[in-house]
């Protein structure tokens, strides 16, 4: 091999790893005349359009299909991942995660850790809300102060628990006090901490008309029809945002949407008939933008009644699951097999797996039986029609389950009976996808599975050992300590099993091949200020 094909071999190899961004390896390439050398290592690879489309062009209106409808825009609530995904873009954070959980300046433009429990932040001075309020250290301290008022009961204060106060210092100066030791304070500004202002907040209702110092103001929002957001024009980032509106729809029939991108109705939607995406992948006339697997499926699992108060029915169930199959038959190879919320490639991956060499039906029998179902027993799985890989997963249970003694009857409801059968406990089994794992640990094992927190929608109380780990793994700052607890967080929770995870979905945006700068973040927030259209 010559020089100059290791030296692209080296490049690619980087890229491919995300060792360096692609501005970075098209540069690289460029300054060693590799180009042609690259493109002939990597078909699938449009170098010459990425060399072409140059800097970012400013301007354009970008239309976007998500999958569901949003139903509440303050961010202290989190309702639907997909409200997240439009008020993502009004409100700004304090600081922001890359595609490698780097953590970037956002509002915060610096910060330092004084001591195990205080760390100090400095704004922008040049950010306004888009009532043009001024954005400053009282914001912050107002934001965390009504996330924890309960009268509000905002479901998003489960991340901040160890948060213990803010001291303001000056305008643009404030101290942050935690619990001593908490290892997941940036991890958390990025990805739930959207600063509002008080007088946007107490003038309107933040439910429907969100007031941030984000890339985008909020202009309509007409129900069951789009949300449209237009170019703030005091941003604190002077370049950006490129886009002068954003319209969202929601649109849940994945062939409806890739019409809508192929005739030219859509410019970005959030994914396509999993099916077709490898054969699309080679559509010269669609752009898959970088994906990543941030995007755990799994089984939600109410423990507070029978037949699954009896943790050897769940693990029964663990051991009659078949993962790649799930993966294979619903997925159609676009998501990876994971027994816990992140997937072999992220750093996280613990590697555990109590229920390795599974599927084994006969200790899933035994398991039963130990249980008190010799003769095996009846659940009911609630699936959501609109989202279409629910019902395909329940159809698949019943063949999986059948053999070691499971009959899986499969109901059926629309988004908002769904939530209820949730919240009111009347369900048994349901599939869902969790929109957090920046920090899998703190933002998906925590919520979910701590006896204490307002999100542990399994209704899971029996395991003092599970909630003393995950305190443990919360108050770790080493890095290397803070993995070592989360493997065996992820170890007590396969072993009790309050949810059971499924696969992780390789999540990929598409957009128009004149589209650029989406990809997939950790925190699945659709970061629209980066995005640009080639016109």
């Amino acid at each position: 091999m010559s020089l100059r094909k290791e030296q692209v071999h080296d490049f690619i190899k980087k890229y491919s790893e995300e060792r360096i961004s692609r501005r970075q390896f098209l540069q690289a390439v460029t300054t060693v005349g590799g180009v042609a050398v690259a493109q002939s290592m990597m078909p699938g690879f449009r170098l010459a359009t990425a060399l072409a489309q140059g800097s970012p062009k400013s301007g354009g209106t970008l239309v976007a299909a998500t999958i569901d409808k949003p139903v509440n825009m303050d961010p202290a609530f989190a309702e639907l991942y997909s409200s997240m995904q439009v008020y993502q873009n009004i409100f700004s954070k304090l600081v922001n995660l890359d595609r490698n959980n780097n953590v970037l300046p956002g509002l915060a433009k610096s910060w330092q850790q004084i001591d195990d429990s205080t760390w100090e932040f400095t704004l922008v001075d040049n950010a306004y809300f888009h009532n043009d309020e001024h954005c400053t250290a009282n914001d912050v301290k107002y934001t965390f102060e009504r996330l924890f008022d309960p009268n509000l009961g905002a479901p998003n204060a489960v991340f901040f628990t160890p948060l213990e106060g803010v001291e303001v210092v000056d305008d643009y100066t404030f101290r942050i006090i935690t619990q001593p030791n908490w290892g997941g304070l940036l991890e958390a500004l990025g990805a739930f901490a959207e600063v509002v202002n008080q007088k946007a907040i107490e003038e309107n209702d933040p439910k429907l008309l969100p007031i941030g110092t984000g890339p985008f103001k909020f202009v309509q929002w007409v129900k069951d029809d789009f949300i449209e957001l237009e170019r703030w024009d005091k941003y604190f980032k002077p370049s950006q945002p490129y886009l002068d509106k954003v319209i969202f729809r929601a649109i849940s029939d994945d062939t409806v949407r890739l019409t809508g991108l192929q005739t030219g109705e859509l410019n970005w939607i959030e994914q396509v008939p999993l099916h077709r995406a490898d054969e699309l992948r080679a559509n010269a006339d669609l752009k898959a933008n970088p994906d990543g697997e941030f995007f755990p499926d799994m089984f939600l699992i109410n423990c507070s009644k029978p037949p699954f108060d009896k943790v050897e029915v769940r693990q029964a169930l663990q051991w009659a699951l078949h993962r790649e199959s799930i993966a294979n038959l619903v997925w159609f190879g676009q998501a990876t097999p994971s027994a816990e919320p992140v997937s072999p490639s992220n750093p996280w991956y613990s590697g555990a797996n109590v229920y390795d060499g599974g599927p084994d039906i006969d200790r899933a029998k035994a398991l039963l039986a130990q249980a008190g179902y010799e003769d095996g027993l009846t659940i009911r799985y609630a699936s959501q029609p609109q989202v279409p890989t629910q019902p395909l997963v329940g159809q698949l249970l019943e063949q999986q389950l059948a053999p070691a003694g499971f009959r899986v009857e499969v109901e059926s409801f629309e988004s908002a009976r769904w939530f209820e059968e949730l919240f009111t406990l009347n369900y048994e089994i349901t599939g869902t996808y969790w929109s957090a794992t920046a920090d899998p640990g703190e933002h998906c094992l925590y919520p979910l599975s701590h006896s204490t927190s307002p999100w542990n929608f399994s209704a899971f109380r029996d395991s003092p050992e599970l909630d003393q780990a995950l305190d443990e793994f919360r108050f770790t700052l080493d890095p290397e300590a803070r993995q070592n607890a989360f493997n065996n967080v992820v170890r007590l929770h396969q072993e009790s099993s309050p949810q059971v995870f499924q696969v992780n979905f390789k999540r990929t945006y598409w957009t128009q091949p004149n589209v650029h700068g989406a990809q997939t973040l950790p925190t699945l927030e659709l970061r629209m200020e980066d995005v640009w259209i080639d016109a």
